[in-house]
C-alpha cells in the first residue's frame, strides 16, 4: 500500500497549493471550461430557437424582403442579440466564479477611466485611417457618409463583448492566478485567457504579437486600478475599426460611416486580416503601455523636487 499512499500524496501536491485549496491552474481550467460551455450552450440554444421561429414564419434570406419591417429587423439582427446574451452571461459568470474561486469582488468601472480609455482607443484608429488614405495604402469603398442607428447598436455589442472579455481575462483570471503567486503570473495567465476566449491564437504571427501587447496593456491598466480604461480602450478600438471606419477583415455585418478597402502595403494596414494584424499596431500599443504608469512617475519626480 506504500505505492498507493505515495501516489495519493503526489496527486495532492499537484492538485493543492501549500496554503490549501486547489491550485490556480486547475481553477483557471475550470473557469475556461465553464466559459466554453456557456458560450456553446447559449449560441446553440438561441440559434436553434431563432431557426425554429423563422422556419415557422417561412422567413429566409429570399423571403425576408416580403416580411413586415419588424420581422426583417429581427432576421437581420438576431446574431447581435445572441452576442449580447452571450456577453452578459459571461460577465455574470466571471463575477460568480471570482467569488467562488478567489472570494472577491470585481473592481468598479469609473466613468472617467471609461472615457479616457475610449479616447485612446478611438484616436489611433482615426489617425491610422487618415494616414493610410494619405499614403494611398487604402481607399474609400464609397464616398457617401451615412450616420445610422446601426452605429449605436454596434456600440452596445462591442461594449458588452469588451466588458465580458476584460472581466474574464483580467478581473477573474489575473486575480486567481496571482492570489498565491507572483503578480507576473497574473499578467501571463490573463494574456493566455484573452487569446483563448477571443480565438486570437489563430491570427497570423504579427496579429498574435499585437493581441499580446493589447493583453499586457489592459493587464497593466487593471493592475493599476484602471479597469474601466481597459474596457473603454478595447470597446472604442473595436467599434471604430469595424463600425465607424471599417477596415478589411472587420465585421462585415455592420454598416459603417466610412468603408476602406485594401490597395497596398498590407504589412502596415493588416490587409484582409484586419487592422490587428498590421504593423501600425505596435507603435501605437507600446506608447499606450506607458500611460498607466505616468502618474506614479510624476509623483516620484515631485517628491524628489520637494526634497
Amino acid at each position: 500500500m506504500r505505492w498507493w499512499n505515495s501516489a495519493l500524496r503526489g496527486l495532492k501536491r499537484v492538485a493543492l497549493c501549500k496554503e490549501g485549496g486547489a491550485r490556480a491552474a486547475w481553477k483557471l481550467l475550470f473557469a475556461y471550461a465553464a466559459y466554453l460551455l456557456w458560450a456553446w450552450l447559449v449560441t446553440y440554444l438561441l440559434s436553434l430557437g431563432f431557426g425554429a421561429l423563422f422556419g415557422a414564419w417561412g422567413l429566409s434570406a429570399a423571403t425576408a424582403v416580403r416580411a413586415p419591417s419588424w420581422a426583417q429587423w429581427l432576421f437581420a439582427n438576431y446574431g447581435r442579440f445572441i452576442s449580447l446574451v452571450s456577453s452578459f452571461g459571461a460577465i455574470a459568470l466571471a463575477h460568480g466564479l471570482l467569488r467562488l474561486l478567489a472570494g472577491g469582488k470585481m473592481e468598479k468601472l469609473r466613468p472617467r477611466d471609461l472615457t479616457m480609455g475610449a479616447l485612446w482607443g478611438l484616436i489611433p484608429v482615426l489617425a491610422g485611417a487618415a494616414l493610410f488614405l494619405l499614403m494611398d495604402s487604402m481607399r474609400l469603398y464609397e464616398r457617401t457618409f451615412s450616420l445610422t442607428p446601426d452605429l449605436l447598436w454596434m456600440l452596445a455589442v462591442y461594449f458588452a463583448a469588451a466588458l465580458a472579455e476584460e472581466r474574464f481575462a483580467r478581473g477573474l483570471t489575473m486575480r486567481v492566478a496571482s492570489l498565491h503567486a507572483h503578480p507576473l503570473w497574473g499578467y501571463v495567465a490573463s494574456a493566455v485567457m484573452l487569446l483563448a476566449i477571443t480565438g486570437s491564437y489563430a491570427l497570423p504571427p504579427l496579429g498574435i504579437v499585437n493581441m499580446l501587447l493589447t493583453a499586457v496593456l489592459c493587464a497593466h491598466l487593471s493592475a493599476t486600478s484602471h479597469a474601466g480604461a481597459a474596457v473603454g480602450l478595447r470597446c472604442a478600438w473595436s467599434w471604430a475599426s469595424n463600425a465607424l471606419v471599417a477596415f478589411p477583415g472587420g465585421n462585415a455585418a455592420s454598416r459603417p460611416v466610412l468603408q476602406l478597402y485594401e490597395v497596398s502595403e498590407h504589412w502596415l494596414t493588416g490587409g484582409a486580416s484586419g487592422l490587428i494584424c498590421g504593423a501600425w499596431m505596435p507603435p501605437v500599443l507600446l506608447p499606450l503601455s506607458l500611460w498607466p504608469s505616468r502618474r506614479p512617475r510624476r509623483t516620484l519626480l515631485r517628491r524628489k523636487e520637494a526634497k
